[in-house]
């Protein structure tokens, strides 16, 4: 796919520059992709053409982002601007949304994630009450799109035997954690006892036994451990049906081994803001974009 371009999107001051994706320019370059920068001020704020402006002319590209992410809104109207060059996006909206909404993907997945409800909105009683379906406590709580798990115990992990005033605690907490960028509403899950590799998280969370795994055009080109510990993926073919049910032409799927044995799909990414794992040559996947 020659014309293949890659646009890696980054706020003009970001707060932090450990994104890797400075690695990733690098890797392109290597495989002779060429790839631009896109100031993502711009394109929040509601201008993405004024972003593009730095864009060399035309030429019947296909743009690929790689970048911070973008909610539904923002996407769309990136995708819009592009079109309005005359140019694509390799990722539509739709399939934007399919594969970054919880809601979307998680009806696409049956019985291979745990069980789970949602809301809209920002009513904490609304999702205490959906909860109740899901039987006690522990739970996990985020938004429709991204956790607050490097807050694990404060706004994330909803405990065995945790009441209404427990949960909205830790709720309120995602809300503030998350601010402006909350998306749509919550998504309450019913906690699964993951297998764990030595050692903790920063938020003194044993670290579980989790994989991220890359798909591009419906089949798996890469995967590497979540963390950067040593393990093994069993069988990585058992995930080839995520290729068939998900829409998008890039996405990450997160899987994870359970305690009791098998594996259970923790979440679906939009393939453009999925940071790759420590151990994951981007190369890897930027080769198979090229086959």
């Amino acid at each position: 796919m020659s014309d293949l371009t890659i646009l890696f999107g980054r706020p003009e001051r970001p707060e932090s520059t450990d994104d890797r994706f400075e690695i990733e320019v690098l890797a392109a370059e290597e495989l002779g992709i060429e790839s631009y920068a896109l100031p993502l001020d711009p394109v929040v704020n509601g201008e993405p053409e004024r972003a593009l402006r730095r864009l060399p002319r035309a030429r019947g590209r296909r743009w690929l982002y790689r970048g911070w992410m973008l909610s539904e809104d923002e996407y769309t109207q990136l995708h819009e601007a592009i079109s309005d060059r005359g140019e694509e996006m390799v990722v539509d909206p739709e399939s934007f949304a399919e594969a970054t909404y919880a809601p979307n993907y998680l009806p696409l997945l049956g019985d291979r994630t745990a069980q789970a409800c949602w809301t809209e909105g920002e009513s904490i009683e609304e999702a205490w009450e959906v909860a109740q379906g899901l039987g006690p406590p522990p739970w996990i709580v985020k938004d429709h799109v991204k956790s607050a798990k490097e807050l694990w115990h404060r706004a994330c992990f909803v405990p065995e035997g945790a009441d209404f005033d427990r949960f909205a605690e830790i709720c309120q907490r995602l809300l503030d954690e998350r601010g402006d960028r909350f998306e749509r509403g919550f998504v309450v899950k019913k906690f699964l006892e993951l297998a764990h590799l030595g050692g903790w998280t920063a938020e003194q969370r044993r670290v579980p036994d989790e994989h991220r795994l890359v798909f591009w055009e419906g089949e798996l080109v890469a995967h590497a451990p979540y963390y950067d510990l040593e393990s093994e993926l069993d069988r990585p073919s058992q995930f080839a049906f995520l290729g068939r049910q998900i829409g998008s032409p890039f996405f990450t799927a997160d899987v994870a081994r359970l305690a009791t044995g098998g594996y259970t799909v923790i979440e679906i990414n939009d393939g453009g803001s999925s940071v790759f794992p420590e151990q994951l040559d981007p190369r890897e996947v930027y080769r198979a974009m090229l086959a």
